[in-house]
């Protein structure tokens, strides 16, 4: 049982805005955030007493279940006892007030809260959200009911560098300093704080700080945002316009579309499909002329999305006729580069071989597809133009095309060195020709 809870000089900076601000602790890795979190919510359990009905979130299980037992050591030491029921994921402190633990991560589980209400929101390590978890964890605040004269709580941690750092830096890190209020559109007031390894006197500051120069490798300027807890390192991405609120969209049969596959050929690096629809009319929101990325398909080694499982051309052709398959069209017609093997066959020969009719794009610019790609985020934002759309059908994408760095000596293309670009390219590809063919009076192939 963890005995000593008395906060640190930087928890206690943090814990000074509770009961003022929703806050979401944004500093470096082992600073000591996600005990920042646990005192406010036991000051959070306190305040409401019976009433407190807090939700503690985090994306996966296993980190979730360590949380979840160091913060019943903590109610047990500061009230005595405490009681986990393991099976419904609670923990019930005598003053009747009950603290609910669970992830989400997909519709599934943000549906397990339906209809239930919460005092407060703790959700930890919300910068490793995939985007399309972290609307769902937005979501959860529509559960957050308090009665008259009380605050709901919110208190999220957060690394630089994950898989929402886009979504962060837009919507907190860039509307404000570091440890001065601001309020969101909705009018909530919020505060991002910042912190280094150097805050936390509770490890060995320079054993964990080589760990996190071992865990980097070359990448240097990940090490620094690590340890120094600066967004500003990392924030050069490529697709700094992605929002998930706006940009995916649920996953629905949309009418009157013509459909395209952009793909992206590997052996050793991943293959890739990306099914692509162009609206022939508006569709609510949507701008006739949109993009949306449907469904994808991709032969990725799910411990590391840079490696591909080696399978061949027949097997992937395969994939992109079970996809195409799902939203009623028979005969895919897939833009992609081409490659030759030792045979001297290409993929593209192969794959039409296989069913699929395959053509190399008319024309490759890295730089002018994501210009284009670029101006279709922003449409979607403004409504000034047909923008482009994902649905949650397309995870792998989701989660690459928001990392997606900038190139440090080529700012306008991505950086050579990162090896998850292989979605995008397919993105690309597919949103090119669509797009071309739009402006140009293509014919229409492929309809729902």
């Amino acid at each position: 049982m963890r005995a000593d809870v008395t906060p640190t000089s930087f928890q206690q900076a943090v814990l000074r805005f509770r009961g003022h601000c929703n806050v979401l602790n944004a500093g470096g890795r082992g600073s000591g955030k996600s005990f920042s979190m646990m005192l406010d919510l036991l000051d959070h359990m306190r305040e409401h007493g019976p009433d407190a009905r807090p939700l503690v979130l985090r994306e996966q299980w296993a980190g979730l279940q360590e949380l979840q037992l160091e913060l019943l050591d903590l109610c047990s030491a500061v009230s005595g006892s405490a009681q986990r029921n393991k099976a419904e994921g609670t923990i019930t402190l005598p003053t009747g007030g009950v603290v609910t633990f669970s992830n989400v991560a997909d519709e599934n589980s943000y549906a397990r809260h339906q209809g239930r209400s919460y005092t407060g929101l703790f959700a930890d390590e919300v910068g490793n959200y995939p985007p399309q978890a972290f609307r769902f964890l937005q979501l959860v605040r529509s559960n957050l009911r308090v009665p008259s004269g009380r605050r709901v709580a919110i208190h999220w941690t957060a690394n630089p560098h994950g898989r929402s750092h886009t979504v962060l830096l837009r919507q907190f890190i860039s509307k404000a300093p570091p440890w001065h209020p601001f309020q969101d559109p909705s009018g909530d007031w919020w505060i991002w704080t910042t912190s280094t390894l150097e805050d936390n006197p509770h490890i060995d500051r320079a054993a964990y700080r080589r760990q996190l120069v071992a865990a980097t490798g070359s990448d240097t300027a990940l090490a620094d945002a690590w340890i120094r807890g600066d967004w500003s390192v990392l924030g050069g991405v490529m697709f700094d316009l992605f929002d998930p609120a706006v940009h995916i969209i649920p996953h629905v049969r949309y009418p009157d579309m013509r459909l395209l596959c952009g793909g992206d050929w590997g052996t050793a690096a991943p293959s890739t499909c990306i099914l692509l629809g162009r609206l022939r009319a508006p569709v609510g929101r949507l701008r006739y002329g949109s993009i949306i990325a449907l469904d994808e398909v991709d032969t990725a080694d799910p411990s590391d999305l840079s490696l591909g499982n080696g399978a061949p051309p027949q097997m992937f052709a395969e994939q992109i006729r079970e996809m195409a398959a799902r939203h009623g069209c028979q005969y895919p017609q897939v833009v992609m580069d081409d490659a030759r093997g030792l045979q001297s066959e290409t993929v593209i020969g192969l794959l039409r071989e296989n069913g699929i009719h395959a053509r190399k794009p008319s024309r490759k610019d890295r730089v002018g597809q994501w210009a284009l790609i670029r101006q279709l985020l922003a449409n979607a934002i403004t409504g000034d133009g047909p923008g482009l759309y994902f649905t949650p059908r397309c995870p792998h994408l989701l989660e690459t095309l928001p990392e997606a760095p900038r190139g440090t000596l080529r700012p306008e293309d991505t950086d050579p060195k990162w090896q998850r670009d292989h979605w995008l390219d397919g993105l690309a590809y597919g949103v090119r020709d669509l797009h071309t063919r739009q402006l140009t009076g293509g014919s229409v192939i492929g309809m729902y």
